[in-house]
């Protein structure tokens, strides 16, 4: 096992030509949490390494809030929006700063991006990102991606106390504001997933303050670190203990949303402790560190991984049994007879969730009509709609060129 896991790992970074580093808060902090400089230098020259072997770095950092923190001499992390992000506010600017400093001494620059959900749900914004960071690469920029905490509308509170004993990190819940748009990712991890999605034959490094993924508690002596996942499966998230440690936003259940997001769209992921020396040349090196977690099918162009793993959809359709055979099995579009309800309101051209007569989503897509028209359609076949309307623009509620089977 140990010699094939290996192999595996040699062939994902070799394969690999961009390499997507997210890094946590814990991984970041020191025992009073302030941001430990020594440890970013150090992964500074281990990502001179990674380009120094032909890859593209692209590093996803958490942090800000908890150098704002330390800067602003809060001894805990606020609980109001505004005193968070002028927490982020504060901290972003010294991260940033560290990380150029680190970079420099190798001979190049760190670029700052801070980004919304917003930049991954609308298009245009979503394609401005990606051109940016591939511009970035042009200069031999290393680009540090960081949540936009500053303007974000929802406001993240801790959830219940952690278990002492078996300690992972922090999760948060995120409380919205009634009537206003989300901005905001649930944590790093999921913009690290989303960042892999825009990218070009990437790996995915998530890195924390733990090995990676055990058989159980990974504080208990009988537990095992799982070396390799050959196959994504939602029972992974029964090894997902209760407890966290303070600093970060994300948990283990949290990251594994992130690698399952990933691997669902053809990218190969490795978990690994950020803490760990030389832990990204290790990774180079396809050492047998962390937990790799191997792609599921093939790559989806990059057009189907926004619709189906990028953007949130703001509404859908259900559909009848009939329906969902002909999208899941024979690769047909929606029609509207094989529609039986409508929920949520979206405008033509969003994305939509596509769910079973009992709510289960199977699939995402764009829709050819806004909620109001669908719901005229629900059921009726193309003649009956066109008897009574006198037109009908689409056939398909759902072409099949804009829809994504998802699990």
């Amino acid at each position: 096992m140990s010699l094939t896991c290996n192999l595996v790992r040699k062939e994902l970074t070799e394969t690999a030509r961009t390499f997507v580093v997210k890094i946590g808060t814990n991984v970041l902090s020191n025992a009073d949490q302030a941001l430990d400089q020594d440890r970013i230098a150090a992964l500074a020259g281990q990502i001179h390494e990674l380009r120094q072997h032909g890859k593209r770095v692209v590093v996803v950092s958490s942090g800000s809030i908890g150098a704002g923190m330390k800067l602003l001499g809060l001894k805990s992390r606020p609980k109001d929006l505004p005193h968070l992000q002028a927490a982020a506010a504060t901290g972003q600017a010294h991260l940033i700063g560290l990380y150029d400093q680190a970079f420099r001494q190798h001979g190049y620059h760190a670029a700052q991006l801070l980004l919304t959900a917003d930049d991954f749900r609308h298009r245009t914004r979503y394609l401005n990102v990606r051109n940016t960071l591939l511009t970035l690469f042009e200069y031999g920029c290393v680009p540090i991606i960081n949540e936009n905490d500053t303007v974000s509308v929802d406001e993240i509170t801790p959830t219940a106390s952690a278990e002492k004993d078996r300690p992972v990190e922090m999760m948060h819940s995120v409380r919205k504001i009634p009537g206003v748009p989300s901005t905001k990712f649930s944590d790093n991890d999921q913009l690290a997933a989303m960042v892999t999605n825009l990218l070009e034959s990437p790996l995915l490094v998530i890195l924390s303050v733990i090995d990676g993924l055990f058989d159980g508690d990974p504080h208990h002596p009988d537990s095992q670190l799982v070396p390799l996942i050959e196959r994504w499966s939602d029972d992974l998230f029964e090894h997902v203990g209760a407890s966290r440690s303070s600093g970060g936003t994300g948990g283990m259940s949290s990251k594994l949303q992130a690698i399952k997001r990933a691997v669902s769209v053809g990218e190969n992921v490795i978990l690994a402790n950020g803490h760990t020396p030389e832990i990204l040349s290790r990774i180079l090196q396809g050492d047998n560190v962390g937990t790799a977690f191997l792609a599921r099918g093939k790559t989806l162009p990059a057009w189907k991984r926004w619709i189906g793993y990028t953007v949130s959809p703001r509404g859908g359709y259900q559909v009848d049994d009939g329906a969902r055979k002909a999208l899941v099995e024979s690769g047909k579009s929606l029609l509207p007879i094989g529609v039986r309800g409508v929920h949520g309101i979206f405008d033509q051209g969003e994305v939509v969730s596509i769910r079973t007569s009992d709510g289960t989503e199977f699939a995402r897509g764009l829709s050819n009509y806004n909620s109001e028209q669908a719901r005229l359609l629900v059921g009726h076949r193309s003649d009956e709609i066109i008897a009574h309307s006198g037109e009908l623009p689409f056939l398909e509620a759902v072409h099949r060129d804009n829809l994504v089977i998802i699990d």
